[in-house]
């Protein structure tokens, strides 16, 4: 059963978080600013109303007008509130004609201070005058919910949101904006491209972050080209130590014969002049190698019986491979075999890869080159290849050789590939080492 893909998670983003935070705030602050405008209120009006209950108390007290119907009628016109007087000679209570006051006021205390009635719907005062009497002022409670501003207030709200909303937006914009540049650079940093325009000249954490950001890159650039600086001296060295190896012993050679050249027999003078030949042509061969791998130029592609080629680098090596005791067999499998290539530089590959083969075997043994579609092998009676060998193929100036150049493979391979051929390197399970050149596809 196959997995089904995970799907990203969409980062929300952060403006609209922003926006939103603060536009949650605003309107929880407004709701918690209206409460405390309506406590305020009626805390206000609470003291108000006691103050005028207590100025009328002690009005009546004063005087000696009758507590009847009629002057709790006027008297509760003058102050907005229902007033009603409780005798305690009778304990009768009288009021506005008509009004019918609830007996539960009698059992709040009256100690002149607002209460809310058990109902919740009128706030009392009472007074204690003229003795025993008392004097009861109710008037309608304001309402429990919030207080509803009026049309103004309301226009100060809206405008109070609006603000905040703008705000919001303009924190966002100073906020997100930024940090979105420097997601976009991240990527960036360390790469070749110059970074993206960073908001360095910022004062605050973001334009730190930013300054650390583009410091950064600046850095791993330097350090990356003092690297690079140093790899190529370090390959210039191996380059230059490789090739004296290389030519140390032709040129030994050379000034060798050419100090017996002088009153040398004929037939002496002769062997030194062909071998003084000889190695100046295996020194112009190494610095034609060295060449090709540090400039290489493009192939020329054109029909090449792969049969006769293999058969011309086999008779150029015999010589060499006669003096060392080995053997070059052929193993044809097909008849007939073209391939479009560069044919001076696949016999290159050849050559190098018989040579390897040769150098294998001091002692002697057997190389055998197969033929076969669509691959050329080159099998030896060596030691084979060491692992670190294998982990390191063709990689320019590796040479377990004692003063080789590390090249052979290195130019092979590029040549090959160039080919669009493949070279791999392994090791026989009946031991020495097997090199193979194979193409994706052949031509007959």
């Amino acid at each position: 059963m196959e997995t089904p893909p995970s799907t990203a998670a969409v980062p929300r983003p952060l403006a609209v978080w922003l926006v939103g935070s603060i536009g949650v705030f605003a309107l929880a602050g407004s709701v918690a600013l209206l409460a405390l405008f309506q406590q305020r209120v009626r805390h206000e009006e609470a003291a108000a109303f006691e103050a005028l209950a207590r100025a009328n108390a002690a009005f009546l007290d004063r005087t000696p007008l009758p507590q009847s119907d009629q002057m709790a009628q006027q008297l509760g016109e003058v102050m907005g509130a229902r007033v009603f007087f409780w005798h305690s000679a009778t304990s009768s209570i009288v009021g506005k004609p008509g009004d019918v006051v609830d007996a539960r006021i009698m059992k709040l205390p009256v100690d002149g201070r607002v209460h809310l009635m058990p109902d919740g719907r009128e706030w009392m005062v009472g007074h204690v005058f003229r003795g025993s009497s008392r004097a009861f002022f109710l008037r309608p409670a304001v309402g429990a919910g919030l207080l509803m501003p009026a049309g103004e207030h309301w226009l100060v709200l809206v405008i109070f949101w609006a603000l905040s909303c703008l705000l919001a937006w303009w924190l966002a914009r100073r906020v997100v904006r930024p940090l979105r540049q420097l997601a976009e650079a991240v990527p960036a940093v360390g790469g070749d491209k110059d970074l993206p325009e960073l908001p360095t000249m910022r004062g605050d954490e973001i334009g730190l972050l930013a300054k650390a950001m583009s410091s950064t890159h600046a850095s791993i650039l330097d350090e990356r080209e003092r690297r690079r600086a140093a790899e190529r001296l370090a390959l210039l060295g191996r380059m230059a130590t490789s090739l004296a190896h290389e030519v140390r012993n032709p040129v030994s050679a050379i000034r060798l014969h050419a100090q017996l050249l002088d009153g040398a027999p004929p037939d002496d003078a002769a062997a030194s002049a062909r071998l003084i030949e000889s190695e100046a042509a295996r020194i112009e061969s190494l610095v034609s190698q060295w060449m090709r791998y540090a400039k290489p130029g493009p192939v020329v592609m054109q029909p090449i019986d792969m049969i006769a080629l293999v058969r011309e680098a086999v008779a150029i090596m015999t010589p060499q491979a006669a003096h060392a005791g080995v053997v070059l067999r052929e193993q044809i499998e097909r008849d007939q075999w073209t391939q479009a290539g560069d044919r001076p530089r696949l016999l290159q590959v050849l050559n190098n890869l018989l040579l390897n083969a040769i150098q294998s075997m001091p002692r002697g043994g057997q190389v055998t080159i197969t033929i076969k579609s669509p691959s050329i092998e080159i099998a030896d009676q060596g030691p084979g290849f060491s692992e670190s060998a294998l982990a390191r193929l063709g990689e320019p100036f590796y040479s377990e050789k004692e003063g080789g150049m590390g090249l052979g493979l290195a130019v092979s391979r590029e040549i090959v590939e160039a080919h669009g051929a493949r070279l791999s390197i392994a090791n026989a399970i009946s031991g020495g080492a097997c090199v193979s050149l194979t193409w994706n596809c052949t031509q007959h």
